[in-house]
């Protein structure tokens, strides 16, 4: 017995060199890599939370006006960051698992969806306080306003629902069965069709929000497990990041897929900027995807940017152009190359 447990011992403790080694060769490998040509870093914000056993961890970010929201699932809390500033300035408490959040300007309201106790809570934006809880689906996660149909949209993922909530009397309306697990969906600003990715089956469906129903559903061959989906409204194009390693361009017209280009490992976030007209994927494997829109259905590759290792998330300032990548607690601002 003294002898298996010695080597057992043995094995583990070999086990735990290897490991070290890898984690600090990777990190050299990380450090030692060349510059972005297309980005360049404008700063690191982090938000300060409560100590706890593990890594602190951002889900979805999102950005109205001034303000950037990111849902901390490891807290329970949507950090509050001046995009100005580039500083923190308030918190968003009493969640569990905070995965995205959803801004109805005009109600002065943010609803983020909670995994941890299955809710959406509402929360005030003057001062930042946590109003209600709105009993959601089995795991909400990504979240959105339809700006057109008034609604905020909400995706259960191990429900495999969407779920449609009034902001006015902050009550459920519709609860959609969709077939498939979804992760980020967009809504179209002029019909007000709600776009979902469907990861475990690669699909996109859309959602009418009015008939409160999926309308059409179109497969992602050739890429699998959608994650990140970002828009571009004026052009009639989704732009589906995925875990094999390719954007699908679709049409959103008539679903065809008008281009497959190759992005980084690990992908989960895709953004767009419409003035740019770059589309950015965030790859856990630390480099950001740069692709360059030439028209439509024309693209290439700029260059896969370094990042940090885990940034998995991205989001778009409109206004400033910057792009923000979540890895762990953390938000890497990156503005674009001269």
């Amino acid at each position: 017995m003294k002898r298996l447990a010695s080597f057992l011992l043995k094995v583990l403790g070999g086990l735990a060199v290897l490991v070290l080694l890898g984690i600090v060769t990777f990190n050299v490998y990380l450090s030692t890599r060349p510059a972005a040509k297309t980005m360049k870093a404008a700063g690191i914000v982090t938000i300060p939370t409560p100590f706890h056993v593990g890594r602190a961890f951002i889900d979805y970010m999102t950005i109205n006006g001034s303000r950037l929201y990111a849902g901390y699932a490891s807290e329970g809390t949507v950090g509050v960051v001046d995009t100005a500033a580039n500083q923190p300035v308030a918190t968003v408490n009493g969640l569990t698992r905070v995965h995205g959040i959803a801004i109805v300007a005009d109600r002065n309201l943010g609803f983020a969806s909670s995994s941890g106790d299955n809710v959406v809570g509402v929360f005030d934006l003057n001062t930042n306080k946590l109003l209600q809880k709105i009993p959601a689906g089995d795991d909400p996660d990504a979240i959105i306003y339809d700006e057109q149909a008034h609604l905020v949209y909400v995706g259960n993922h191990n429900g495999k629902t969407g779920m449609l909530i009034d902001p006015a009397t902050q009550k459920v309306v519709a609860t959609i069965p969709l077939g498939g697990e979804p992760e980020y969906p967009q809504a179209d600003p002029e019909t007000g069709l709600i776009f979902q990715n469907l990861e475990d089956t690669s699909e996109l469906v859309v959602i009418d929000p009015q008939k409160q129903a999926v309308i059409k559903r179109y497969k992602l061959d050739p890429g699998e497990g959608p994650t990140g989906l970002a828009l571009d409204a004026a052009h009639h194009r989704l732009f589906s990041s995925t875990g094999n390693r390719k954007l699908i361009v679709m049409n959103t017209e008539t679903g065809v897929i008008v281009s497959v280009l190759p992005i980084g490992a690990g992908v989960d976030g895709a953004g767009y900027d419409p003035v740019l007209r770059r589309v950015y994927t965030a790859n856990g494997i630390g480099t950001m995807t740069v692709i360059q829109q030439d028209s439509p259905d024309q693209y290439h590759v700029l260059e896969n940017a370094p990042t940090h290792f885990g940034g998995h998330s991205l989001v778009v300032d409109p206004s400033s152009h910057r792009v923000y990548v979540a890895y762990f607690g953390n938000m890497a601002a990156y503005d674009p190359a001269p």
